[in-house]
């Protein structure tokens, strides 16, 4: 789950510090791409009316907590690997390092997960028994959540920021303990809404395991991103049937770091899917449970295999548009043995009269972020898969 997030956001620059190790520049990405909690939102069924205060205030010193570990990383026991050590390729050792460095920021999270599904509220006090705890801190089967040693460093640095531990200090329990309390004197409330937004959020990730298999067999809203618990996103409090599917488009796309820009781009893709009868949408677009289109970070992919087809129409659409048939090539990448003379991930069409060949993993991609060109992708994905506007059924 964790994983998804940092390998999505890290491609987002923000240079507000100077950064020695990948988790810094990790816990950084996390706080700015926390989302806002709006003033008002449709509640869950069951949250008390002061709910929205309360879990503004938690959101946001879980942010400031964020930049603190983005200062000093090893108060947090996170992984310190230097930053100048990066591989794009995805199977050498500087990049597993660079990765379990990125991922070590998921200790806080995961901690207070665990915190919160082994303890008990009680007037505004979280009773955690001691054994659970330790044993759960261990486990790593549940939905993506890190094994986590060391989890005094942790506790420690929330009693920094204003939490009250019982018993706590700044060791490890003694093996006598059977239970501590966990409080938050200021506001006492942000202990039942740390309780309540870990439970949701369980409850979530239960339901999406169950509904997976047909996730894509209607236009549903997409699951929540992966890495929402990290980045207490409000939306796992919400009653997620009132928010409206554009609303959840741009918190979804903001949550994950995306420019202003291309969230527009990409809504306006979405109100204009809306036409089509035969269309499915759950993060990425589809037809027949067959992906068509896919929303990349910094580009959009249509997944077209026979332009020459409707060549004499592409011809006819606005530049940057045609210059993608026209530059578009196979970069001979060897993927799974493939040859320059033979490769079954390719693909190939003319225009101009020039034999183009591209790869069925990239072709092809659209970086141009302008929402006038959306009718004429639409276009494109309708000559290609013989989709249907709905006033024409």
């Amino acid at each position: 789950m964790n994983n998804v997030t940092i390998r999505e956001l890290e491609e987002k620059e923000i240079e507000t510090m100077e950064y020695k190790y990948h988790c810094q520049h990790a816990a950084e990405l996390i706080a700015n791409s926390m989302l806002p909690v709006p003033e008002d939102y449709p509640l869950a069924n069951g949250l008390p009316d002061d709910f929205i205060e309360h879990f503004t205030q938690l959101r946001n010193l879980i942010k400031d907590i964020y930049l603190d570990m983005a200062k000093q990383p090893e108060a947090y026991g996170l992984v310190l690997t230097d930053y100048n050590l990066q591989s794009a390729d995805k199977k050498s050792k500087e990049y597993a390092l660079a990765m379990k460095s990125k991922n070590s920021v998921n200790r806080l999270p995961d901690t207070l997960f665990r915190l919160s599904q082994n303890g008990e509220v009680h007037n505004h006090q979280l009773i955690v028994s001691l054994p659970s705890f330790k044993e759960s801190l261990k486990q790593t089967a549940t939905y993506g959540l890190s094994a986590v040693t060391k989890y005094e460093l942790i506790l420690s640095r929330l009693v920094d920021f204003g939490f009250s531990i019982s018993g706590f200090n700044g060791k490890p329990f003694a093996k006598t303990v059977d239970s501590f309390t966990v409080e938050y004197p200021d506001t006492p409330e942000l202990i039942d809404t740390l309780k309540t937004f870990c439970d949701l959020w369980h409850e979530n990730k239960i339901r999406q395991q169950q509904e997976a298999p047909a996730l894509v067999a209607s236009r549903v809203k997409p699951a929540l991103h992966y890495g929402g618990h990290m980045n207490f996103d409000f939306r796992f409090t919400a009653d997620q049937d009132k928010i409206l599917m554009c609303e959840w488009i741009r918190c979804e796309l903001q949550s994950q770091g995306y420019s202003e820009d291309r969230i527009c781009f990409y809504t306006a893709f979405y109100d204009y899917s809306i036409k089509y009868t035969d269309m499915q949408y759950n993060g990425d677009y589809y037809v027949n449970a067959k992906r068509i289109v896919h929303l990349g970070y910094k580009c959009l992919r249509l997944i077209l295999k026979n332009p020459n087809n409707y060549m004499d129409e592409i011809t006819t659409m606005p530049e940057v548009i045609r210059d993608v048939f026209a530059n578009m090539h196979c970069r001979f990448c060897n993927f799974q043995g493939a040859t320059k003379e033979h490769c079954k991930f390719q693909f190939h069409w003319t225009y101009n009269d020039a034999p183009r060949a591209g790869c069925a993993h990239t072709c092809f991609i659209f970086p141009d972020n302008d929402a006038t060109l959306v009718p004429y992708y639409w276009r494109l994905l309708e000559l290609e898969y013989d989709i249907n506007m709905e006033d024409q059924v």
